[in-house]
Order: C-alpha cells, then sequence, then structure tokens
C-alpha cells in the first residue's frame, strides 16, 4: 500500500451508508487508515473491530476482504468460511454475516463498495459475477492474482487522494472494472475445478433458493416444486449432502434474519416480523421460541445485557 494515506476518525463526515458500515466494523476512536471516494468507494486498511463474535450482522454494501496475516472465521448466510494469508472474500448486500473468530495477528484490508457503484461497472455482461460470488465467496489466491490484488489497491490508493483530478471517480471505475474481469475469470476457473454431483448441485441450488426466497416462503412443497422434484425427495437429498432437512434449512436462515435484526437494529419485534412476512407478532413470536428456546423480546434483552 502506499504511504500516502488519508487519516480519519470516525467523526470524518462521510456518506451515511458508509458511516454507519464503518461504525459496525471499527472500534470507537481507532484511527483507521481510510480511502474514500464519498457515498461510492472506501478502502479501509487494518481497523480494529466493534463487532462482537457470534453476532449477525447485514451489510447494505458490497464489503471485499484480503487477508494478509493471521486466521479468521466467518460465516455467510450460515456457511462457514476461512480466511488466511493471500485469500479473498467478497460479502454481498444483503448477506447476513457472522464472525466467529480472530486471530490476535489477523490483518486484512477491506474495499466497501455500494451497489450502485458495482453496477456501474456493468461487469455482469462479462461473466456472471454475482452468482460466482454466491456459490464461492472465499478463494485463495495465487501469487500472480494476489500480486494484482496489491497492486489494485496500490492504484486505488494513489488515486483517490488527488481531489484536483477531475477523472477520479472514472479512473477508479475503469481499474476496479479490469480487476473484478481478472479476478471473475479467476473464481470462474477456479470454481471448474470442483466438481460436484448431481445431488450436492440441487443442495447447492435448494440453498441458493433459500437464500433469495426464506423472507416469502417457508414451506418446503415451495422449494421442491421450484426444483421440480417431490418434497420427499428433496428432503432425502439436502438430508444426505448437508446433514440438515429442507425445513431445518428455512429456518435457520428466518432465524438468522431476525437476530440479525434483533441484535443490530432498533425495530421493534412487529416491525421484524412485518419485515420476514409472518402474519402478526404472536406467530412470529411463537416461530421463533419454538426454534431458538426464548421470545424475541428476551433475547434482545439478554443480547444487549451481554448474557449472550
Amino acid at each position: 500500500m502506499t504511504d500516502k494515506a488519508i487519516i480519519y476518525s470516525l467523526a470524518t463526515p462521510m456518506s451515511a451508508s458508509i458511516t454507519d458500515v464503518m461504525r459496525d466494523f471499527v472500534s470507537d476512536g481507532h484511527l483507521a487508515t481510510i480511502y474514500s471516494m464519498g457515498d461510492d468507494f472506501t478502502i479501509i486498511d487494518n481497523p480494529t473491530f466493534a463487532v462482537l463474535p457470534n453476532h449477525p450482522y447485514r451489510s447494505p454494501l458490497v464489503v471485499a476482504v484480503y487477508c494478509r496475516a493471521g486466521h479468521g472465521t466467518g460465516r455467510v448466510n450460515a456457511r462457514t468460511f476461512h480466511l488466511e494469508p493471500h485469500s479473498f472474500m467478497i460479502i454481498l448486500p444483503g448477506q447476513i454475516t457472522e464472525l466467529v473468530d480472530l486471530s490476535a495477528d489477523f490483518s486484512a484490508i477491506y474495499v466497501l463498495m455500494s451497489d450502485e457503484f458495482v453496477e456501474s461497472l456493468s461487469i455482469g455482461n462479462s461473466f456472471s459475477l454475482r452468482n460466482t460470488v454466491v456459490e464461492q465467496p472465499c478463494i485463495a489466491l495465487t501469487d500472480r492474482a494476489y500480486a494484482a490484488l496489491e497492486s489494485y489497491l496500490t492504484m486505488c490508493c494513489n488515486l483517490i487522494p488527488v481531489e484536483s483530478n477531475p477523472h477520479r471517480m472514472e479512473i477508479l471505475r475503469l481499474i476496479t472494472h479490469a480487476f473484478f474481469l481478472g479476478l471473475g475469470y479467476f473464481m470462474h476457473d477456479t470454481g471448474k475445478s470442483v466438481t460436484m454431483n448431481h445431488a450436492e448441485q440441487l443442495s447447492e441450488q435448494f440453498i441458493q433458493l433459500v437464500e433469495q426466497n426464506y423472507r416469502l416462503h417457508r414451506a418446503p412443497a415451495y422449494y421442491a416444486d421450484a426444483l421440480c422434484l417431490t418434497p420427499k425427495y428433496l428432503s432425502a437429498v439436502v438430508r444426505r449432502i448437508t446433514g440438515h432437512s429442507v425445513l431445518e434449512w428455512i429456518e435457520r436462515y428466518v432465524t438468522l434474519d431476525a437476530i440479525t435484526q434483533l441484535t443490530s437494529t432498533n425495530r421493534t419485534i412487529k416491525q421484524i416480523a412485518y419485515d420476514l412476512n409472518f402474519p402478526s407478532q404472536s406467530f412470529f413470536g411463537k416461530y421463533f421460541s419454538r426454534i431458538v428456546g426464548m421470545s424475541p423480546t428476551e433475547y434482545r434483552k439478554k443480547q444487549r445485557a451481554g448474557l449472550l
């Protein structure tokens, strides 16, 4: 990274969305090295985390994590991933993320991009980045790939401080476009080497459907119909491959979203129930209590008291 760093504290005026995300990621009072292009693009170099382990969080931004040292474990939409040196992970807007554990020597660079910025790159016309990332959000970079990433980050950090350059945003889009084109090819090519059998493919397709539809559809029959399968066959395949039933996967996503809202927002229980498409607050409370073992209100109180 370049030595020409812009140092911000969390009190520095930034865009609302970026600021909100930073406050969730970085501890109060910590001086992070940040390179920011307002509402669209920010690089954070090795922040100190404010996010508590095992507390789900849903980011409104695209977040790319480049691990330089140490080890980290986390979950994206209930799937566990491990970050090691020279590994790279992309989290998409709306995905539920949990920090599980970080080693004492963990060091990483975070690139935060608005969904609008990513869409403006028009990468989707060249390859299906979004689908590739959903299937394989965390990859180990080859020497050539991580050298390209380091070069990209250096170019960004040299470009952003030059406010007198009227073409900064255009240049940033061009180099980001080029980098993600190359990364997308690498991720797609890496994915080819992993061959899934038919049962594994069905399970993967089912989990993707749940990720996209759990707020509206909680009946196993809906997912079986979408995959042109009988509920009995889908249930048998998913349990054999994943160790969990179809209903357990649906409940996991619904509950994880509920816990995310209970722990990281001030929304009322009624608002959360409505957001998750429950017919009433009472129905949501019974559903949550059956799975978690306590009511949403009790869960929130215990979490805020540090008892969870």
